[in-house]
């Protein structure tokens, strides 16, 4: 597949995310790229499980997978865009979504973990708001399969050391077990209480905790995140079902859908969530041309586009995702990928500062996967390590890293 580099919208410790478009669909995807000659074999590890879980995933409430392959010497990972953000950030912008908005949010999640957990076999294994994005008209997404690994395959592997973020890792996680279904519904608990108060959970300890004294609270201490006050009756049992410290006490994802907190109160809330066959989500900013989410209505008995109908409307979505700030462009204008003003985090990258995002590499400067056999890289978008004290643990090691962008 042959692409064009646009602007870096997202840097970590050992690679960077650009924003790209196919050139012969015009379809826009994020692209994560990793030097193989010079970063770490743990990070590389990551992302190659990453690629062979996501390759087997299919739901609507999981980032998609859009293939690999390699430039040069980097790997390259082609995601879906979703223009909405990380949950973390939305939730941390209002100091909280409130309880109808988590609950929409939450929802989708408990969906995207019943079908790993029911139907695909796979522990998520860092479940977080960084890891949730939203797509701007409602939907939400989990990404970051880094952490994540196979009920079955991976049984028989020995102990790999913890791996996930600290403030939201089940106790018998931060006690050095290996992650589960039950650890995956701790950490759903733990993002309720960041959507739903705009800070990360344990935020009681006032940030004074270091990473190691938190592991040892979270594994041995006998407690659990502190509930605020003002949250219903409903949305403190639902956090009670999740995080319960005998995981063999903890609700699944498939009883927590049918809790009172995550049914829909409304016909505006009800998404299909909770039912076995959701609706199906676009994959890409092309599929969205197809989509009705800048309107409420859906008219069904409206005439089907041409092609050509279909790919001015898509790259209408393109120019919404990666909008210059110069204002209105003239018909046909092409993108300035080099002044977007969308911001983006994939995997455990965070968003930059349009002011502070480094140089682009010029859209003439092609890439090219011929040979490959898959069209680019992954589908997940999303999850960035928080400054200061979010630090997370794979590979078996304790990282500490005080700025945004820490891989692991």
């Amino acid at each position: 597949m042959e692409w064009l580099r646009g602007k870096c919208i997202g840097k970590g410790a050992f690679g960077t995310v650009h924003l790209a478009v196919d050139r012969t669909t015009d379809r826009a995807f994020a692209v994560k790229s990793v030097d193989a000659g010079t970063a770490p074999a743990a990070a590389l590890a990551c992302l190659e499980t990453e690629i062979s879980i996501l390759r087997r995933l299919s739901s609507p409430y999981v980032v998609a997978y859009l293939g690999d392959g390699a430039t040069g010497k980097t790997r390259d990972l082609h995601m879906e865009l979703l223009p909405g953000g990380t949950a973390a950030d939305a939730a941390a912008r209002g100091h909280g979504l409130g309880e109808r908005a988590a609950r929409g949010v939450l929802r989708r999640v408990a969906a995207a973990l019943r079908y790993l957990h029911d139907d695909a076999g796979v522990v998520h294994g860092d479940v977080k708001g960084r890891n949730v994005l939203l797509d701007g008209v409602g939907g939400a997404k989990l990404a970051d399969f880094g952490a994540a690994r196979m009920l079955v395959s991976d049984a028989a592997l020995p102990p790999r050391g913890p791996r996930g973020t600290p403030a939201w890792m089940a106790p018998e996680v931060a006690r050095g077990g290996a992650a589960t279904p039950e650890s995956d519904v701790w950490s759903l608990g733990c993002t309720a209480l960041e959507l739903l108060t705009g800070q990360r959970p344990w935020s009681e300890l006032g940030g004074a905790a270091e990473v190691g004294e938190l592991l040892f609270l979270v594994g041995f201490g006998g407690t659990r995140p502190a509930f605020p006050a003002s949250l219903s009756d409903a949305c403190r049992d639902f956090l009670d079902k999740c995080l319960r410290r005998d995981a063999g006490q903890r609700w699944t994802c498939d009883q927590l859908l049918r809790h009172p907190f995550l049914l829909p109160v409304s016909s505006d809330d009800d998404d299909g969530a909770g039912e076995p066959s959701p609706r199906p989500s676009p994959r890409a900013v092309l599929d969205w041309a197809m989509s009705d989410s800048d309107s409420e209505a859906v008219d069904d008995e409206s005439e089907p586009e041409d092609d050509e109908g279909v790919m001015a409307r898509a790259k209408g979505r393109v120019a919404e995702l990666a909008a210059s700030s110069k204002g209105p462009r003239a018909s046909g204008e092409k993108l300035d990928w080099g002044t977007s003003s969308a911001t983006w985090a994939a995997d455990t990258w965070g968003p930059l500062p349009i002011s502070d995002a480094p140089g682009t590499v010029p859209p003439s400067a092609s890439n090219s996967d011929a040979g490959n056999g898959t069209a680019g890289w992954p589908a997940s978008s999303a999850a960035s390590a928080e400054a200061g004290r979010d630090h997370q643990v794979g590979g078996g090691l304790l990282r500490v890293h005080d700025r945004p962008g820490s891989f692991y």
